[in-house]
C-alpha cells in the first residue's frame, strides 16, 4: 500500500501550517522509500516547465543532503522556451535527456510534477515509480508508488519541495532557493492564479535567499529571431469566437511555443478562455488557459480530448496530446467544434480575426 497522500481538495487551499506538518509528517516515508545502494532517478514532464526543473532540483538537493545519494534529473522532449533553458544554464541544473538514462541502473524512480496516466512524460509504463509528489489532480496507477503526495491545494510543486526542505531543516542555497522561486512564480502567474497562503508564505520566504539579478536575467533571456517567427505565425492563424481565442499554428519547432502562445493570448480583453494547438514529430499538443471560473481547464480539456489522448491539468491551466497516427486529418477542426461547443458557444459562428489586414 502506498504510504504518503493523494487528495483532490477543490478549491480548499492550503495554510502555511497545514503544509509545514504535513511535510514533516511525510518526510520519513519519503526518504524510506529511496533504496540507497544505488543512484536514483528524478523524471520531470515533458517539455519541462520552470515549476517542474525547480521542484526535481529541491528533490535531488533533499536526497543528496539528507540520505547522500546520487542522483540525475531526467526529461523527454525538449527544453524549448528560452526562459527554462536560461533557468537551467545560468542555475547550473544537469538535465538529461531520458533516452540516454539506462533505467536499471537506478534503484528508485521518481516523479515530479507528473504522474502515471498523464501522457505527459516519457517514462515507461512497466517503471516502478517510488515516488511520486505533484500538485495535480491525483491519477489512479499513482496510487500504485510507493510513496505518494499528491495535493491540488498548492499552486505549485515547488511549494510543496519548499516546505519539505523545510520540514528537514535544510537551508536554501542561493540557486535553489532562486530556482523554486522562479518555479512558484511560473506556475502562479505571479501568485494571481490558484495560489494559496502556503504558496505566498513560501515565496516571502524563499525571496530574501533568492539572487534577484540572476533571476531577471532567467526571466528576460535573449530570443532567436525564430521566436518572433512563430509569435507572428500564431498571430495570423488566430481566431476570437465570443470571448475564445482558438490557434491552430500547425508545425512547430517545440511543443513549448504552443503553451507559451496560449499564455500570450489569454490576457486578451474580452478573452476568457484561449486554446492553442500545434504539430511536433508525429504529436498534437494542446495548451488551454481560462480566467474564467465557470469551467475547469483541465476538466474541459479532457471532455474535449476524450480517448483520442491524454490530457491533464487544473483550473486555470491545462494540456493535453494527441498521437496523429491515430487521429483524422481533420483532428484540429474537429477539436476545435467540441472545444466550441463545451463552452456552450455555436462552432460555425463565423469568427472574429485578431489582426487587422
Amino acid at each position: 500500500m502506498a504510504e504518503g497522500r493523494a487528495s483532490d481538495s477543490g478549491d480548499r487551499h492550503a495554510t502555511p501550517a497545514e503544509a509545514e506538518s504535513e511535510a514533516q509528517r511525510l518526510l520519513e516515508g519519503l526518504l524510506a522509500a529511496v533504496d540507497e545502494e544505488l543512484p536514483v532517478a528524478i523524471y520531470t514532464h515533458d517539455q519541462p516547465d520552470p515549476d517542474s526543473i525547480a521542484s526535481a532540483y529541491a528533490l535531488q538537493h533533499l536526497l543528496t543532503r539528507r540520505l547522500e545519494v546520487d542522483s540525475i534529473i531526467a526529461f523527454g522532449g525538449t527544453i524549448g522556451r528560452a526562459t527554462n533553458r536560461a533557468m537551467v544554464e545560468l542555475l547550473g541544473i544537469r538535465m538529461h535527456p531520458i533516452s540516454t538514462v539506462r533505467f536499471d541502473e537506478y534503484g528508485t524512480h521518481c516523479m515530479i510534477d507528473t504522474q502515471p496516466e498523464t501522457g505527459n512524460h516519457s517514462i515507461p509504463d512497466d517503471l516502478p515509480i517510488a515516488i511520486a509528489i505533484d500538485h495535480h489532480p491525483t491519477r489512479p496507477d499513482t496510487r500504485q508508488a510507493t510513496f505518494t503526495d499528491v495535493r491540488t491545494e498548492f499552486g505549485a510543486t515547488s511549494t510543496m519541495m519548499f516546505y519539505y526542505l523545510k520540514g528537514a531543516g535544510l537551508d536554501l542555497p542561493t540557486k535553489l532557493a532562486t530556482a523554486l522561486l522562479i518555479g512558484i512564480k511560473s506556475d502562479t502567474r505571479g501568485l494571481e492564479r490558484e495560489a494559496s497562503e502556503a504558496d505566498l508564505y513560501a515565496y516571502l520566504e524563499i525571496f530574501p535567499r533568492a539572487d534577484l539579478t540572476l533571476m531577471a536575467r532567467i526571466e528576460s533571456p535573449r530570443i532567436p529571431q525564430r521566436y518572433f517567427e512563430a509569435f507572428h505565425e500564431a498571430l495570423e492563424v488566430s481566431a476570437l469566437y465570443d470571448g475564445v481565442v482558438v490557434a491552430d499554428m500547425g508545425v512547430v519547432e517545440n511543443p513549448d511555443m504552443v503553451a507559451e502562445m496560449a499564455d500570450f493570448f489569454i490576457p486578451l480583453d474580452g478573452a476568457d478562455y484561449a486554446l492553442v494547438m500545434g504539430r511536433n514529430k508525429g504529436r498534437l499538443y494542446l495548451s488551454l488557459r481560462t480566467r474564467s471560473d465557470e469551467h475547469d481547464a483541465g476538466a474541459t480539456i479532457a471532455r474535449v480530448v476524450g480517448e483520442t489522448g491524454t490530457a491533464g491539468g487544473h483550473g486555470k491551466m491545462a494540456g493535453a496530446q494527441i498521437n496523429l497516427d491515430e487521429a483524422g486529418s481533420d483532428v484540429g477542426d474537429v477539436l476545435r467544434r467540441r472545444f466550441l461547443v463545451e463552452l456552450g458557444k455555436d462552432p460555425d459562428t463565423k469568427p472574429q480575426t485578431l489582426i487587422r489586414k
